[in-house]
């Protein structure tokens, strides 16, 4: 195929622009598609708690992080990926949890791991060159649970998932400040103020150590642990208060992204104090503060926000982004009510509802902007 054929495999194509449409899909689909596999009406395979959390991290999450990190490769390099990850769905929600599923699995995480970690590692200050690690163990996690699995060691899979939630709310806790930080310092600067608090460094190096030393004492001394999540969440909610969003009102963006970052501080706290308290038949509910509330309103936050700037647009003037936000909120409100009060599926129907219809309006958007884009290009 010649260079000037309007698809060529070298050219280089922003990964988001594919991904996110993926992510979003599979994300608006799952949860319902959980919910019915419950009364026998979706693959069987998702009744199944470990394979509703495995989608949901390294299915859903994971297209994200390759969406959000991979940035412009060649077209050949991405459909690989893409086409890795799409097996990968394909086989496991078929009920083919077998050598295929984790092939294609592993061959997804490994290939996104060799295009991502080389290049964050360059990271001079250690707080950044963290993300390759962790990047790294979230990677790791994907490839070993999905290993457990097939080797029906359940007992390990199921404690690699409960500990990779804490890996992707750390890497949320990163994410987030770098992104929240920034933009909040300049809408100060807008109205003529100054934010001194800004990526708050000493804060989010303690965050660094409380979680993953959570994540290392889990297994052996569980009360600890908890103590230190519980400090994490605290921390989190400092460091979140001290961006002052409440002078940020005109920018329904920052304050959606900023109620992301209270989801997962309040997810943190939760979920310490789980492992404190020993109430493990609490886990489930309290760990979708983090899966839900955290992971749905930060991640559609973020594919609106930069699908938006890629064709010049302003997140702060599309107001679907509030509706969206109030959906996320409202979809882990009710999972988390379903294990506390009564008429259980009925809570579950809710969150259904109002995650999957989040995810419409960000594919509305999605959408929207390859028109933009289109339009853009001619």
């Amino acid at each position: 195929m010649r260079d000037d054929h309007p698809f060529c495999w070298q050219q280089k194509i922003h990964a988001h622009q594919w991904f996110f449409i993926a992510a979003c899909v599979y994300a608006l689909l799952i949860i319902p598609m959980t919910v019915f596999a419950r009364a026998g009406f979706a693959p069987v395979i998702l009744a199944v708690p470990a394979m509703h959390a495995y989608e949901m991290l390294f299915g859903y999450a994971l297209a994200l992080i390759a969406g959000y990190l991979l940035g412009p490769m060649p077209a050949w390099h991405l459909l690989l990926l893409l086409g890795l990850w799409l097996v990968a769905r394909v086989s496991t929600l078929t009920g083919d949890w077998g050598w295929l599923s984790l092939a294609s699995n592993s061959g997804f995480a490994m290939l996104l791991a060799w295009r991502l970690l080389p290049r964050l590692w360059v990271a001079k200050k250690w707080r950044n060159r963290l993300l390759a690690p962790l990047l790294g163990l979230i990677c790791a996690a994907a490839i070993v649970t999905g290993l457990t699995g097939q080797i029906s060691a359940f007992e390990w899979s199921r404690h690699l998932l409960d500990e990779s939630v804490q890996l992707f709310a750390l890497l949320m806790l990163f994410m987030g400040g770098r992104m929240l930080a920034p933009a909040a310092a300049g809408e100060f600067y807008r109205q003529g103020m100054e934010l001194e608090a800004r990526v708050q460094p000493h804060i989010e190096g303690w965050l660094i150590v409380m979680v993953l030393a959570s994540v290392v004492l889990s297994p052996v001394i569980a009360p600890v642990a908890g103590m230190m999540l519980i400090v994490a969440g605290m921390l989190a909610g400092i460091r979140l208060l001290r961006w002052q969003l409440w002078h940020c009102l005109a920018r329904p963006d920052l304050i959606c992204l900023g109620l992301g970052y209270a989801w997962l501080a309040l997810g943190l706290i939760l979920l310490g104090w789980v492992k404190l308290s020993g109430e493990k038949e609490y886990f489930s509910a309290v760990v979708h503060a983090i899966t839900i509330g955290a992971l749905g309103t930060l991640s559609t936050n973020v594919i609106v926000r930069v699908t938006l700037l890629h064709v010049k647009q302003y997140p702060s003037h599309i107001r679907l982004i509030l509706t969206i936000t109030m959906l996320m909120s409202l979809a882990a409100i009710g999972r988390i009510s379903a294990d506390f009060f009564g008429y259980r599926d009925d809570w579950l129907i809710l969150a259904a509802c109002a995650w999957s219809a989040g995810f419409l309006l960000v594919l509305y958007i999605l959408i929207s902007c390859i028109g933009a884009r289109a339009s853009l290009s001619r």
